[in-house]
């Protein structure tokens, strides 16, 4: 019995490649948050009263520093979500 082998190749552009790539996640969520509020209340002494809304907003905030963090390899966390606490904080 005979047998057959085909062979090919697929060629494709490397930003093809490089976007199938899990970019590796430097913070999670969970993690941005609790910088967050260690900061606002230990580092800056604030009283937080958390209720559903303010949580929600505390929340968003750290995911935002998280997509902005992991976006970057040259982001620095801390001065990020500092600066977005401060942000939050000037708004109270």
């Amino acid at each position: 019995m005979a047998s057959i082998q085909l062979r090919y190749s697929v060629h494709l552009p490397a930003t093809v490649l490089f976007s199938t790539v899990k970019q590796q996640e430097r913070i999670k969520k969970a993690e941005a948050l609790s910088f967050l509020l260690t900061y606002i209340v230990v580092h800056q002494g604030h009283t937080l009263s958390l209720n559903s809304l303010s949580l929600f907003k505390l929340t968003r905030i750290a995911e935002q520093a998280t997509d902005e963090i992991n976006a970057s390899e040259d982001a620095v966390p801390h001065e990020i979500i500092e600066s977005m606490a401060n942000i939050y904080l000037k708004q109270k």
